[in-house]
């Protein structure tokens, strides 16, 4: 959609940019969803641009000799990084323009909802600009928004690559760790929550991957999902204040999980009875969890 601005300098009317729709490298248009996206493969994306060069010096009043370009970027809301991708110099050229703007989204650094947003910017005025023409260097003259929801096993569940050998607390051979507290209840899921992959196992990497051709892909799916649901239900157990109101946390935070997840594995079973059973005979804890996950089935 477009943006409205409001610049204390002129802009190009709204049909003098046309975007068309953002898609993959492979020419697949993306929509409002990326389905099978996991944080282990870089997504690759392409918008094409219409931009009549010549009705934007017009409207915004600039010179003949201006200059201009366009740019993306990303962002994502989970991990609240930011990219650019490279601009594409349009200079002084006139005319009716179609070029393509591109973005390279590291798989490891996005996540949940990504903003795609197509730029037009100015790179100089040209001689004579009027005096309420867009003057300053980098200035933006038109931007496009678009909402990308991530979709695929791994966009359900913070995770992230990371290079284990360059980390003093985990073993270099180690597979994955999950970075949580369970002191940190009211915190929400996104950002107090993640699952650490180490990224010098490329077999690891290669069979966590959606679509995965690794044979090994379904049983290290289901390890790790053991692991990772055994670690919550462990902790949320362990911490009396959840135990005592479970139902205290609202939509969103790490307590809301822990709570759905024991209502989910162990429907009707008053919390204080479960941790009764896990100080008693975790083990017990731990099969009645496989047979809920529903493993190797």
């Amino acid at each position: 959609m477009r943006t409205p601005a409001a610049l204390p300098y002129l802009l190009p009317p709204d049909d003098a940019v046309t975007a068309e729709p953002w898609r993959t490298i492979d020419g697949m248009e993306i929509g409002e969803r990326l389905e099978h996206w996991d944080a282990f493969t870089d997504v690759e994306l392409l918008q094409v641009l219409t931009v009549d060069v010549d009705a934007i010096r017009e409207a915004c009043g600039l010179g003949a000799d201006s200059a201009l370009a366009l740019s993306a970027q990303w962002h994502s809301d989970r991990t609240r990084l930011a990219a650019e991708g490279e601009p594409v110099e349009l200079g002084t050229l006139g005319g009716c323009l179609r070029a393509p703007v591109g973005l390279t989204v590291p798989g490891a650094s996005a996540g949940g909802r990504l903003e795609l947003q197509a730029r037009l910017l100015l790179r100089s005025p040209g001689r004579a600009p009027s005096a309420i023409s867009p003057r300053r260097p980098g200035a933006l003259l038109w931007t496009d928004r678009q909402q990308l929801m991530l979709e695929g096993g791994a966009a359900r569940f913070p995770i992230s690559a990371a290079d284990f050998a360059s980390m003093p607390r985990f073993p270099a051979s180690g597979s994955w760790a999950l970075e949580w507290s369970n002191e940190e209840l009211e915190a929400p899921v996104l950002g107090s929550l993640r699952l650490l992959v180490n990224s010098g196992d490329a077999s690891l990497l290669e069979a966590l991957r959606s679509g995965s051709g690794d044979v090994r892909a379904g049983m290290v799916r289901t390890f790790v999902t053991f692991d990772v649901a055994r670690s919550l239900v462990h902790g949320a157990l362990g911490n009396e204040r959840f135990v005592e109101a479970p139902e205290a946390y609202d939509e969103g935070t790490v307590g809301r999980m822990l709570s759905e997840l024991l209502g989910a594995c162990w429907p009707g079973i008053p919390m204080s009875a479960l941790q009764a059973r896990f100080v008693e005979d975790p083990s017990r804890l731990d099969v009645e969890l496989q047979a809920h996950l529903g493993l190797l089935r």
